[in-house]
């Protein structure tokens, strides 16, 4: 193994596997659900979203990880990279986590929304702020770099 592994990157795919594992236990959860009769279409369906959402934000983390050389970020992009995909794979997940434990949905609040609906909806929000964040460093870095 050899010592170029950028360190941001190493510390990002140690969160992805983190963020990995809580879809893959949310995925149990789910299956759980569907086998319950008692419970609802909406508390399967947070369940499932929240699997995917581990699932899928994890992957996402460690392919930009595993990209970094390609990237070659500067430090101030290097940050807002790692801190940013950090932010999206946590704030997916633990938003999505929560609307199965209290079969709330993320939907644009409206005034039927629950507290746990708000809760689920705002909780996505940072992470839907820091993706955009990310995909600007990561253009910005990749515009320089062909430059």
């Amino acid at each position: 193994m050899t010592n170029d592994i950028h360190p941001g990157a190493r510390q990002l795919a140690f969160h992805a596997v983190i963020v990995l594992a809580l879809g893959m236990i949310s995925g149990y959860l789910w299956g759980n659900t569907m086998a319950d009769p008692d419970a609802t279409l909406t508390r399967a369906a947070a369940w499932r979203l929240a699997h995917i959402e581990g699932f899928a934000n994890g992957v996402l983390m460690l392919v930009i990880a595993l990209s970094y050389s390609l990237v070659q970020p500067n430090v101030k992009a290097e940050l807002l990279i790692r801190y940013g995909m950090i932010i999206v794979g946590y704030s997916n997940i633990l938003a999505s986590i929560y609307g199965g434990i209290f079969d709330a949905r993320g939907t644009l609040p409206n005034a039927q929304s629950s507290v746990h609906d708000l809760a689920v909806f705002f909780g996505f929000m940072p992470g839907v702020i820091a993706i955009f964040v990310v995909l600007g460093a990561m253009a910005s870095s990749l515009r320089k770099t062909a430059a």
